[in-house]
């Protein structure tokens, strides 16, 4: 395996990883170690991005794009590439939420639960899609136990009364 693929693949997983950290670290109140697993997951979700235009698509939309309708229609039946769109929207979305937490904590504690959980929630979708769906093999298992786990750790987050977002 090749530097770029070490890469594109090791900061995706690594986005995985960090983004169930700052799941079971908030459930836990922890909200300190929760923002930075949070942070850490949406910089190596970037990171990927970057890597997936360098070494896949060379650095062209138009490759993203058909790639991303090639590997929808594999799985899916659908040729749509759409996706691809959508995964700008998440990574749009997931730094900007990681950016606001650092940038002012309070306000962040503060939104309201519905926006903090339809973040969270979208969070979900992309990885379930991403690391479950869209993957074959024994990556598949390691992709739905994660998100078993992130949708555990908001279980016993709201049972053991940790604090969600803040």
């Amino acid at each position: 395996m090749g530097i770029g693929e070490l890469l594109l693949r090791g900061t995706i997983w690594l986005s995985l990883a960090a983004w169930v950290v700052a799941e079971w670290r908030r459930g836990r109140g922890d909200a300190r170690a929760g923002r930075s697993a949070w942070a850490l997951g949406a910089l190596a979700a970037l990171a990927h991005a970057v890597a997936a235009f360098h070494f896949r698509h060379g650095w062209s939309h138009q490759a993203a794009l058909a790639e991303t309708a090639r590997q929808t229609a594999a799985v899916t039946g659908l040729d749509w590439g759409g996706g691809l769109i959508v995964n700008y929207v998440f990574l749009g979305l997931w730094a900007s939420d990681a950016a606001w937490w650092w940038m002012s904590a309070p306000t962040f504690a503060r939104r309201p639960k519905a926006l903090d959980r339809a973040v969270r929630g979208f969070v979900l979708f992309m990885f379930v899609n991403g690391a479950a769906v869209f993957v074959v093999g024994p990556l598949r298992a390691v992709g739905s136990l994660a998100a078993v786990a992130v949708v555990l750790a908001w279980y016993r987050g709201r049972s053991a009364g940790g604090v969600e977002h803040g």
